[in-house]
């Protein structure tokens, strides 16, 4: 197991840590030179914020010239009416506030890039192993994703559809104050869309196989159209991009250095430096998922694909949870991110 003990055990890797931000100074002392900028940046909890802890813990922030202040939300959608409120700068979220957003006048958008693929599984019960072989075998049967309306609910009715099934085809099983880990352990759920830590956790205890990998390229290619997807972003408000455009800048700065750090540093260092935040009971699998859907979801930079947009939004309006889909030179402010095809 392991433990908050052990983390000494790592320490001999620390100089990995000092290899992979060598190479930033010259470029962030610059920045920095010219006077700290206040922001507020918004996160939510759990391992999909590691991105967000990494350069506030190690300092990334302040070295690119920010003052940065991380509040941390309940919910992606209080964050989002933060963000439009302007009580925060930025916030780390799905680009899905974005395009609802958009749709409604509010111009809110992406100004860099945190993920580029779907990083969540489509997982069964092993007791029904021999029952449930394809996604169409889960006509009538109950499933766990979130709440209605979220980035893996939307998954889940692409995945029905595709195999011929619809949201009405299942019993849908959600719970406020119950994890996807606990509805599948006490047996309320049959199948779930789950991701890191319950997909480690259920994975190694052998309560669930998976049934779709969305990391599995063939797998992604089918179900999303592309080789990417764009499942979380840096957002921001327009009044941002166009009054504080350097805190824009400073904000890139800090999150390539957060990405190259984590490509380059090993796991078991990358826990050793932001384990405080995790629950103690969940770190082997915050490990595990460091080694696995982080290593190959994270991008190498913030620079954002036009193809990875369209292939995420495209989840939302073909499930009926947008409208129309917005086109990206309306939704993405990447004068300092870049853009790729």
């Amino acid at each position: 197991m392991y433990t908050r003990r052990n983390f000494f055990k790592y320490a001999s890797i620390g100089a990995t840590t000092a290899l992979a931000t060598m190479g930033w100074d010259s470029i962030i002392q610059p920045a920095a030179s010219q006077g700290t900028i206040n922001v507020k940046l918004g996160s939510v909890t759990g391992i999909n914020s590691i991105d967000v802890w990494i350069p506030e813990d190690l300092g990334f922030f302040q070295a690119a010239g920010l003052n940065a202040e991380v509040i941390t939300f309940q919910s992606s959608a209080k964050m989002r009416d933060a963000l439009i409120a302007g009580e925060i700068d930025f916030s780390a979220q799905a680009p899905l506030h974005v395009y609802l957003s958009r749709l409604r006048g509010v111009p809110l958008n992406v100004v860099a890039n945190r993920r580029n693929l779907v990083d969540t599984s489509l997982v069964v019960r092993s007791d029904l192993r021999s029952q449930i072989k394809s996604v169409a075998d889960l006509k009538g049967r109950r499933i766990s994703a979130g709440e209605i309306g979220t980035w893996s609910w939307a998954v889940l009715v692409k995945y029905l559809r595709q195999n011929g099934l619809s949201d009405k085809d299942v019993e849908y099983v959600q719970s406020t104050t119950a994890s996807t880990y606990s509805l599948v352990k006490t047996r309320q759920a049959d199948a779930a869309i789950a991701g890191a830590p319950d997909l480690h956790r259920l994975l190694k205890e052998g309560t669930v196989f998976q049934l779709l990998n969305a990391l599995d390229p063939k797998v992604h290619q089918k179900y999303f159209g592309a080789r990417e997807a764009m499942t979380r972003a840096w957002l921001s408000h327009q009044r941002v991009t166009e009054q504080k455009p350097e805190a824009v800048k400073r904000l890139i700065v800090a999150v390539n250095r957060t990405f190259t750090y984590m490509h380059q540093t090993p796991p078991e260092q990358i826990l050793k430096a932001v384990g405080k935040r995790f629950d103690n009971a969940n770190l082997d699998a915050i490990l595990t998922g460091l080694r696995t859907e982080l290593k190959r979801s994270v991008p190498k930079n913030a620079s954002i694909s036009q193809s990875a947009y369209l292939a995420d939004q495209k989840v939302f309006y073909d499930t009926g949870i947008i409208k129309k889909l917005v086109p990206y030179s309306q939704a993405v402010f990447d004068k300092f991110a870049g853009n790729r095809a």
